[in-house]
């Protein structure tokens, strides 16, 4: 069990926090919390709890008279909950996404706290609340299901509703504006190499080629670690080709490129939408 004298130790450990704010997120293990503390003349009153990344949370205690909303929707596993001398809680938002809780206290005194039922039966409240977001759920599900019908009805018009033919058309209707651009794009990505490498010496026109490709290495890739290899690769190749050319006209190129790269993979994926049965 954590205990914490809350903003004596985020004074301690992150001294560059903003005003009042205690975020344990880095506490993914955290199982169970008790947080109490209102601010002394050298401690700043705790404001804004940050626990959302806490998902592992089971039991979570608060006394802390200056937090003013509490959000436990990413808090899932907790079973106990009490709220106790946090006079200006106004509210506690997710608690009809807490499915495993099973003890909740609530200090009488908070007058100011707003929740949509009654304290002394709780547990046939929140199964209310549960229930009444079912169904808002639902209804949202039968609208866009009657939009959709209304958009295939536009653009698949006499054809029985098949939601699996509707993306293709919606695709192949996004490919054709998409394929254009891209043809601008690379026509206007080449004309600007082609300005580049007529005011640079000849041995520095590969430079460019190889700057190209390592900027689509560094899009094309998901790890850090490799991506700041490329990243050196690139900055070492920028202070090369910058003896002849300026930051600027380098860095429209490589804007250039990484537009024309992300234009091409959204056709990619459009096009195997529309291969898809």
């Amino acid at each position: 069990m954590v205990k914490i004298k809350a903003q004596q130790w985020i004074n301690e450990m992150f001294p560059s926090r903003e005003e009042g704010e205690l975020d344990l997120n880095e506490f993914k293990n955290l199982e169970d919390l008790a947080i109490w503390g209102n601010g002394t003349s050298t401690l700043q009153p705790t404001t804004n709890l940050k626990i959302n990344q806490c998902s592992k949370l089971q039991k979570l205690y608060i006394d802390c008279t200056n937090l003013s909303e509490l959000i436990l929707r990413s808090n899932q596993e907790i079973t106990s909950l009490t709220i106790e001398g946090c006079i200006n809680l106004l509210k506690i938002e997710g608690m009809e996404e807490l499915p495993k809780l099973q003890d909740l206290k609530i200090w009488n005194k908070n007058t100011q706290l707003k929740i949509p039922f009654n304290k002394d039966n709780w547990k046939q409240g929140l199964q209310e609340l549960r229930r009444k977001k079912i169904l808002s759920l639902e209804e949202k599900i039968n609208k866009n299901e009657q939009q959709l019908r209304e958009l295939a009805d536009m653009v698949l018009p006499n054809i029985t509703f098949d939601l699996g033919k509707l993306k293709q058309e919606i695709a192949r209707l996004k490919l054709n504006e998409l394929s254009p651009q891209a043809r601008k794009q690379k026509s206007e990505l080449e004309r600007q190499i082609n300005n580049i490498k007529t005011n640079i010496k000849s041995n520095s026109e590969t430079i460019i080629d190889l700057l190209l490709e390592t900027q689509e290495q560094i899009i094309g890739k998901n790890d850090p670690l490799v991506q700041a290899q490329f990243t050196g690769q690139l900055n070492a190749y920028l202070n090369i080709l910058e003896k002849n050319s300026s930051k600027q006209e380098l860095q429209a190129l490589l804007n250039k490129k990484t537009e024309l790269i992300q234009l091409e993979k959204q056709i990619d994926k459009l096009q195997t939408e529309i291969q898809q049965k």
